[in-house]
């Protein structure tokens, strides 16, 4: 085989019958820096070859820093990757970093980190992934976010100029096994109700329950976010209240806050009637929150949280999920997570036929499709109903 031309980069097949290529790339101090990389097929580095090329033809520079993987993406988190996100998505970026800073892959220099390595990575997960046990693995879900973290991150350094392809882009993933849905039934709904009777947090499960809302959304609604337009009473949903990283704290300070924040998406922005029943439920609570401010001195909250504590304030999303649950427990239902409310309401609502478009948007999901995905599968008995509707075709047909 003939010597490939200078500048015309060269390419071998391996051991593992994967391919090799290669080239010589220009650095901004006047000197080459021989750039490889390994692919399944031969057409692949080809195209890596010829793309590379285009590139140093039109002047592209190619900064190929020295960084390790793991200093990469702290400077990425620092200065770009913590910029835009919610508080409590940087606090899982903060745990994700620490997966990377367990293993060798942290020490991998930016401009030779290959599919191989990150893979290498995804495996060593799988096997010894959790921080706080390490003999157990991480599940799929975390997995999959920690790569798509790397993967956003690598992706800037790509758009940054600094290496030239995404070694995250062929990766190869666990597959995430989606956990069955628990919603409770028509008995349980009424057990846990009686159960909830006259107690001030009652409010939490019938947001959740009737509304459809999520915790930290219920926790975060106050007075001001009940509405009345056209007899219509509405909840206004906007913000949410959650527990997060204090990312400010000193020395002796703690380490987690409350913080009210902008809802999970701009899709969770939303407007959610209330059924005639309910709307009765939460004004009586709002007066009864009324009659305890005029015992207050004073003291009570000027635009009361409507689940809150004895002042009108509002109050710790954990202290709720602890008292939903020991109600739970007490009445029988031993693997009850506070999600499996929002779960039921959007189970009945599809039995009781809502219009699935409707029902996306009370609940705040990005789309339609994922509503009917999630829900539309759990209604054994609106599908027995839609066969049953075949039945005469049927019947002709096998006659």
């Amino acid at each position: 085989m003939a010597k490939a031309a200078n500048g015309e980069g060269t390419k071998y097949k391996l051991a593992n019958n994967k391919w090799c290529a290669a080239i010589y790339v220009p650095l901004p101090n006047g000197t080459k820096h021989r750039k490889y990389e390994k692919f399944r097929t031969r057409k692949e580095a080809d195209e890596w070859l010829s793309q590379i090329k285009t590139e140093i033809s039109a002047g592209k520079p190619v900064l190929c820093s020295d960084q390790t993987f793991g200093e990469y993406l702290e400077q990425w988190f620092t200065n770009f990757g913590s910029v835009a996100i919610r508080d409590s998505t940087k606090m899982n970026y903060v745990g994700y970093l620490r997966h990377v800073q367990r293993h060798k892959v942290k020490d991998v220099k930016l401009k030779y980190l290959t599919t191989d390595d990150l893979q290498e990575f995804i495996i060593f997960l799988k096997n010894f992934g959790h921080l706080d046990t390490p003999e157990q693995s991480l599940s799929a879900k975390t997995i999959r976010n920690v790569l798509n973290m790397i993967h956003k991150a690598l992706k800037h350094a790509v758009g940054r100029q600094l290496i030239y392809h995404n070694p995250a882009d062929y990766v190869e993933l666990p597959h995430v096994i989606t956990p069955d849905i628990r919603v409770l039934t028509e008995n349980e709904i009424g057990k846990f109700t009686a159960a909830m009777q006259g107690d001030s947090l009652q409010i939490a499960l019938i947001l959740m329950l009737f509304c459809g809302l999520r915790l930290g959304e219920a926790c975060a609604l106050t007075h001001d976010d009940v509405c009345c337009t056209g007899g219509i009473y509405y909840l206004s949903v906007e913000k949410s209240l959650n527990r997060v990283t204090n990312f400010e704290a000193k020395q002796g300070e703690p380490k987690t806050i409350l913080r009210i924040q902008t809802t999970k998406t701009s899709k969770s922005t939303r407007k959610i009637p209330l059924l005639p029943e309910v709307a009765e439920k939460v004004l009586a609570h709002i007066q009864w929150q009324k009659e305890q401010a005029e015992k207050s001195y004073g003291m009570y909250e000027e635009n009361p949280w409507l689940v809150a504590n004895e002042l009108g304030h509002y109050l710790d999303p954990g202290t709720v999920r602890k008292k939903l649950k020991t109600v739970a427990e007490n009445i029988g239902i031993t693997d009850f997570h506070p999600h499996c409310l929002r779960h039921t309401y959007a189970s009945q609502a599809v039995k009781a036929g809502v219009p699935l478009p409707y029902l996306s948007d009370i609940l705040g999901h990005e789309s339609t499709a994922f509503t009917a995905k999630v829900y539309v599968s759990l209604d054994l008995e609106g599908r027995a109903k839609a066969q049953t509707a075949m039945s005469e075709l049927v019947k002709k047909s096998l006659k």
